[in-house]
């Protein structure tokens, strides 16, 4: 029995509505239960999952769907009712005692407070913003949504304060050891970085970690810094403050996207602090190579290879060679002849991004998201950045809820020219508590509802220390028959040479 509710004007925050619709799933009498605002991906979703109906398209962003299917014996307005008493206890989510419903209240509560995170909708962030910057606080903002005037009106206030405006839209910050947004679990150390990408920061920092280095500051400023009006408005400034942090040996420099103008900037700053600079953007010219103190990155695994090396420790993070070529024996041995292309199923964007440059810089011609979420159409190579706002609108990130790229493993696998699939594991503070069970159970499932191998090749960014445990989901994976590449730079590698071997072996 299928049953969709409608509640109009009823906006819920999206932790809220998957730690609900994971909660409600549970029940004895309900056999799924999705709940969402009525934005159009979570119609799509609702569509996906069977629990569309006609109901669905009157809902607007700001209602609630409730879509639930439930058993056959169930009194639906006994559910209904429990649903309605569960919804609103608070205490079944884990909120803590102190809410303040003013900002200006939790910050006279706690004076000694110096950072605000702001994880609103963005019509409400800005000015929310505003009030913690003239008040002397930095300002971590998660929320998107928020206008290119505002975000450069919000900096210019941070910068004339000597304060950190970092983003709109900004995922992940290390600051004095406390992760912010998503971050994982590293020790401290000699290398800064400033990052204008939430998951290229995530990837860096635990690789240095992982081989033996550490981190001073990671400030993240939001994916648009680097562009165009922003222009590095706030990289410069937090180049500035990450160089004279007493720890910060060698800098690390990170975009996925950037105007001739912000790189100038930005490198500029970053000559001025006589430091070893590690640079990664996926644009440079010709100018960008005329600083002598400053290197250029291909990848993310090279930045803090670089920058470990800096420090004068060894790199001990490298593809196992043997191993990886006993997977791609096995692998290109059990594919059929029609199956010849890459599905990348990517929770982090500036991961995603990196893998397109690898295998576009290589010749593949590479297809990136999509207008309308149908997979299932596309013929060829296909990489999609799932935590893109077009699938996180009234939804959590893909960090966090697996369910998204759940169906699309079963559509890479329903595919049948598909031969290896790309996945990125996330782990850290804010993430998923088991994110490889949920692939793990993904792959199995699509497996043996499509009756079809796929080779399957993750990256694990995370550190023996994330709460996760990277040994064990590293295990779980491998359970699966996935192969865990080092780095997501040799995940994209390993993918392109088992194209590359499929392609001369049906010639």
């Amino acid at each position: 029995m299928k049953r969709v509710i409608i509640k109009k004007n009823e906006y819920r925050d999206s932790l809220f509505l998957m730690r609900l619709s994971n909660d409600v799933s549970a029940w004895p009498e309900v056999k799924q239960a999705i709940i969402v605002m009525g934005t159009p991906n979570n119609k799509f979703i609702l569509e996906q999952a069977g629990l569309f109906d006609k109901f669905c398209n009157s809902a607007t962003n700001d209602d609630l769907i409730i879509a639930v299917e439930l058993t056959p014996n169930t009194v639906e307005e006994v559910f209904l009712t429990h649903l309605d008493q569960y919804m609103n206890q608070p205490k079944h989510f884990g909120w803590e005692e102190n809410y303040y419903s003013q900002l200006d209240t939790a910050m006279k509560e706690f004076p000694e407070a110096n950072i605000v995170v702001i994880s609103t909708p963005g019509e409400h962030a800005v000015a929310l913003a505003k009030e913690a910057l003239v008040t002397g606080k930095h300002v971590f903002c998660f929320s998107h949504h928020i206008s290119i005037e505002d975000e450069i009106y919000l900096k210019s206030i941070a910068v004339e304060k000597g304060l950190l405006m970092m983003g709109p839209d900004c995922g992940t910050s290390i600051i004095d050891g406390i992760g912010f947004g998503f971050a994982n679990n590293v020790r401290s150390g000699n290398v800064g970085i400033v990052s204008a990408s939430g998951s290229g920061l995530q990837e860096v920092t635990t690789l240095i970690h992982r081989a033996g280095g550490g981190i001073s500051q990671a400030i993240g400023v939001g994916g648009r810094d680097m562009q165009t009006p922003v222009d590095g408005i706030m990289s410069v400034k937090a180049v500035e403050l990450v160089a004279r942090h007493p720890e910060t040996k060698a800098l690390v420099i990170l975009s996925k996207n950037t105007s001739a103008l912000g790189r100038h900037r930005v490198l500029q700053a970053a000559r001025k602090t006589r430091l070893p600079i590690i640079v990664n953007f996926h644009e440079s010219d010709e100018e960008d190579f005329n600083y002598e103190n400053i290197f250029i990155a291909q990848t993310y695994a090279e930045c803090a290879k670089r920058a470990v090396e800096y420090l004068g420790l060894p790199w001990n993070i490298s593809m196992m060679e043997t191993e990886a070529a006993k997977w791609l024996t096995k692998t290109q041995n059990r594919l059929k002849p029609e199956q010849w292309t890459i599905r990348g199923l990517f929770s982090g964007g500036s991961l995603c991004g990196e893998t397109a440059q690898i295998l576009q810089t290589n010749g593949l011609f590479v297809q990136q998201n999509l207008e309308g979420f149908d997979s299932s159409k596309v013929k060829g190579h296909l990489l999609i950045d799932l935590g893109d706002e077009k699938y996180t609108e009234g939804r959590p990130h893909p960090f966090i809820d697996p369910f998204i790229r759940t169906l699309e493993i079963n559509k890479a696998y329903s595919d049948p020219n598909v031969a290896v699939i790309l996945l990125d594991v996330v782990l850290g503070w804010g993430s998923h508590p088991d994110p490889a069970s949920a692939i793990a159970k993904a792959i199995k499932d699509a497996s043996g509802k499509n009756g079809n191998y796929l080779g399957v090749i993750c990256s694990i960014c995370g550190t023996l220390d994330d709460f996760q445990g990277y040994e064990q989901q590293r295990h779980i994976l491998e359970e699966v028959g996935a192969y865990i590449a080092e780095s997501n730079a040799a995940a994209s590698q390993l993918s392109l040479q088992l194209i590359t071997n499929l392609r001369r072996k049906h010639e």
